[in-house]
Protein backbone atom coordinates (compact mmCIF):
# COMPACT_ATOMS: atom_id res chain seq x y z
CA UNK A 1 0.00 0.00 0.00
CA UNK A 2 1.47 3.53 -1.07
CA UNK A 3 2.07 5.71 1.73
CA UNK A 4 -0.07 9.11 1.84
CA UNK A 5 0.86 12.50 3.43
CA UNK A 6 -1.14 14.43 6.29
CA UNK A 7 -1.10 17.30 8.11
CA UNK A 8 -1.74 17.89 12.13
CA UNK A 9 -3.22 21.42 12.11
CA UNK A 10 -2.32 23.53 15.34
CA UNK A 11 -5.59 25.72 15.61
CA UNK A 12 -4.51 29.26 15.04
CA UNK A 13 -0.82 28.97 15.14
CA UNK A 14 -0.09 28.76 11.44
CA UNK A 15 1.92 25.79 12.19
CA UNK A 16 1.41 21.74 10.67
CA UNK A 17 3.41 18.99 11.64
CA UNK A 18 3.40 16.51 8.79
CA UNK A 19 4.12 12.86 7.71
CA UNK A 20 3.18 10.06 6.07
CA UNK A 21 1.79 6.79 6.55
CA UNK A 22 0.15 4.03 4.60
CA UNK A 23 -3.38 3.85 6.20
CA UNK A 24 -4.16 7.36 6.60
CA UNK A 25 -7.76 7.18 6.14
CA UNK A 26 -7.80 5.04 9.96
CA UNK A 27 -4.73 6.29 11.98
CA UNK A 28 -6.59 9.64 13.76
CA UNK A 29 -8.11 7.80 16.59
CA UNK A 30 -4.96 6.06 17.16
CA UNK A 31 -2.78 8.90 16.85
CA UNK A 32 -5.07 10.85 19.46
CA UNK A 33 -4.97 8.22 21.45
CA UNK A 34 -0.95 7.96 21.60
CA UNK A 35 -1.26 11.90 21.74
CA UNK A 36 -3.59 11.91 25.08
CA UNK A 37 -1.44 9.22 26.68
CA UNK A 38 1.73 11.33 26.40
CA UNK A 39 3.42 8.35 24.23
CA UNK A 40 3.30 9.80 20.21
CA UNK A 41 6.79 9.64 18.81
CA UNK A 42 7.66 12.97 17.78
CA UNK A 43 8.76 14.23 21.72
CA UNK A 44 7.94 18.53 19.42
CA UNK A 45 4.01 17.59 18.72
CA UNK A 46 3.56 15.79 22.07
CA UNK A 47 4.86 19.20 24.23
CA UNK A 48 2.95 21.59 21.70
CA UNK A 49 -0.25 19.21 22.44
CA UNK A 50 0.32 18.85 26.11
CA UNK A 51 0.83 22.64 26.43
CA UNK A 52 -2.42 23.29 24.58
CA UNK A 53 -4.28 21.14 26.06
CA UNK A 54 -5.12 18.60 23.15
CA UNK A 55 -7.51 18.06 20.63
CA UNK A 56 -9.39 21.25 21.20
CA UNK A 57 -6.32 22.96 19.44
CA UNK A 58 -5.56 20.65 16.60
CA UNK A 59 -7.35 19.64 13.52
CA UNK A 60 -6.63 16.51 11.31
CA UNK A 61 -6.18 16.71 7.45
CA UNK A 62 -4.99 14.73 4.19
CA UNK A 63 -3.31 15.98 1.62
CA UNK A 64 -5.72 17.01 -0.81
CA UNK A 65 -7.86 19.12 1.84
CA UNK A 66 -4.96 20.77 2.15
CA UNK A 67 -3.67 21.83 -1.38
CA UNK A 68 -5.87 23.91 -2.10
CA UNK A 69 -6.61 25.78 1.26
CA UNK A 70 -5.90 29.61 1.39
CA UNK A 71 -4.97 29.48 5.38
CA UNK A 72 -2.36 26.87 4.88
CA UNK A 73 -0.75 27.36 1.43
CA UNK A 74 2.26 29.73 1.54
CA UNK A 75 2.87 28.68 5.05
CA UNK A 76 6.42 29.42 6.20
CA UNK A 77 6.99 26.71 9.11
CA UNK A 78 6.86 23.51 8.57
CA UNK A 79 7.76 20.65 11.18
CA UNK A 80 8.48 17.10 9.77
CA UNK A 81 6.91 14.03 11.59
CA UNK A 82 8.65 10.77 11.64
CA UNK A 83 6.32 8.72 13.31
CA UNK A 84 6.19 5.20 11.69
CA UNK A 85 2.01 4.94 11.98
Amino acid sequence: MASQIYAIAHIGKKKLFVGEASRVSSMWPPLLAQLNSGTYPNATLQAVWNREGGKRHFSFHLKQDLINDPDIVGMDVLDLLTDSL
